[in-house]
């Protein structure tokens, strides 16, 4: 009895000690915001995905702010989804020839559908173009930047304009 409760009293202060750990990760506020096609695109601190990069592979995603709240917004959100390879966890600059398969890939979706497998309005990647990511500031877990890109939707082949994006996110995987 002595030594369940003795064990016990251990892991409930190795616990204790552990939780201010666990819940610092999440410190900085997160943001990334663009203009898209002449409209303002907003992601808030819960709409933002940051994974430190695993094989030098960078992952960013943000959906329209509010979408990741509870109970979901009744309205449609977009998601903006950032890929790229060759990141060393070092301020970076990709450009036009660091897009497609060679490096960088990039996807919009407007209008997510909230049907499992539903078709979304329009999705739009990456194309040849004015295309440009860069990582301005790296601090630990948390990443500063900014960004522009030329995106074509997949069916109709209509071009889509990011422009203006900034972005700062953390990751916090524990």
């Amino acid at each position: 009895m002595k030594l369940s409760h003795s064990i016990l009293t251990i892991a409930s202060l190795a616990v204790c000690s552990l939780a201010p750990a666990l819940l610092a990760h999440a410190k900085t506020p997160q943001q990334l915001s663009a203009k898209i096609d002449g409209k303002l695109f907003e992601s808030d601190d819960d709409g933002i995905t940051y994974l430190i990069p695993t094989k030098g592979v960078l992952n960013l995603i943000a959906v329209t702010k509010g979408a990741s709240t509870y109970p979901p917004p009744k309205t449609l959100s977009d998601r903006l989804g950032i890929i790229c390879k060759n990141f060393n966890g070092k301020p970076v600059k990709y450009q036009g020839k660091d897009f497609g398969s060679n490096g960088c890939e990039v996807k919009f979706t407007k209008g997510q559908s909230k049907q499992p497998f539903g078709e979304p309005v329009a999705e739009y990647e990456v194309r040849d173009g004015k295309n440009m990511f860069e990582i301005t500031s790296v601090n630990g877990k948390v990443i500063e930047g900014k960004f522009s890109f030329e995106l074509k939707d997949k069916k109709t082949k209509a071009v889509l304009s990011i422009v203006d994006g900034t972005f700062k996110a953390e990751d916090r995987q524990l």
